[in-house]
């Protein structure tokens, strides 16, 4: 596992073959960035995960969720809140995982957590995953709240510079996974975007260029990672492959807040839902959300085209 969050009071890791969002979601707390989600696989089954946190479990609470309108789901959600190693005077707040842990009990990142789970607070289309918040002890069960922390990047070491963006009229993209819900895919290489150490699709404003974070535009909200803050006088409309996809509302810390346009997208000239956006140590996948996979006859391993319109 590596270091995903590294400062002196916060540390969270991740595997090295992992996926993660702080954008991808229509929750309060990934609005303002203080939510983290981390995919160990992005398919719609459940999988056996491991703790992200170092630290003592305090509370494991299993509650009710809404009924899910999808099948393989369940109407529980499990909180585990473990105090942080770090900082005795914070929490990291846990959803979406049945754990294997008991109260008391103390964990180190890698140790095994519990198995994911999907219910009523998930799309259909959404992938199994940690939610992750840094909390202060009193405010655990609240959705805000939440307390700000910041991607271990290397702001000096962009292995790509900011450069004119790409201007493709549709842009061809590789289909990796098939399933009822999505597609993953991957896109040419040009429209990802590198601060050092993570991946993800390329936004711009201006001359300026960052990682683009969230659902367009199924979850209207997400996060531009940027690498400084000499870069909020340029940012204002942001952009991907030149189609004006959104506006800054403002910033939290190095993130930037963002309302997205209502943004009509075509596989093959046919209408999805919209794209969900993640972040890796590679280039990571992005998530085609169609309406119904019968209006496709779409194989792994194929090229599509897909196009964005506004």
């Amino acid at each position: 596992m590596y270091p995903l969050v590294y400062e002196p009071h916060v540390k969270i890791y991740a595997s090295e073959t992992s996926h993660f969002s702080i954008g991808t979601s229509p929750y309060y707390a990934h609005k303002i960035a203080v939510g983290l989600d981390i995919y160990e696989q992005i398919t719609i089954q459940n999988y056996d995960v491991l703790s992200p946190v170092a630290g003592q479990v305090l509370q494991i609470k299993e509650m009710r969720a809404p009924q899910p309108k999808f099948k393989g789901g369940i109407d529980k959600e499990y909180l585990t809140v473990i105090q942080n190693r770090d900082d005795k005077h914070t929490v990291f707040k846990i959803l979406h995982i049945k754990p294997e842990l008991k109260v008391g009990q103390k964990v180190e990142p890698g140790d095994p957590l519990g198995t994911t789970i999907r219910n009523g607070y998930f799309a259909p289309w959404s992938s199994p995953h940690i939610h992750l918040e840094l909390k202060k002890p009193q405010n655990v069960l609240r959705a805000k709240k939440g307390l700000y922390f910041m991607l271990n990047t290397k702001k000096e070491a962009i292995m790509n510079p900011d450069r004119e963006t790409a201007n493709y009229k549709q842009i061809p993209i590789k289909v990796e996974y098939v399933c009822d819900e999505f597609f993953l895919c991957r896109f040419p290489d040009d429209l990802y975007f590198h601060i050092n150490p993570f991946y993800g699709l390329r936004g711009s404003s201006g001359i300026v260029n960052f990682i683009i974070d969230g659902g367009i535009p199924q979850y209207k909200h997400g996060i531009i990672h940027h690498c400084n803050n000499k870069d909020r006088l340029h940012i204002q409309s942001i952009y991907f492959n030149n189609v004006r996809i959104g506006a800054l509302n403002g910033f939290q810390g190095r993130y930037g807040l963002v309302s997205f346009n209502q943004v009509h997208m075509l596989l093959n000239n046919i209408p999805i839902r919209g794209i969900s956006l993640f972040l890796a140590k590679y280039r990571p996948f992005v998530k085609l959300i169609h309406f119904n996979k019968e209006d496709f006859k779409i194989h792994q391993n194929s090229i599509q085209n897909l196009s964005l319109h506004v």
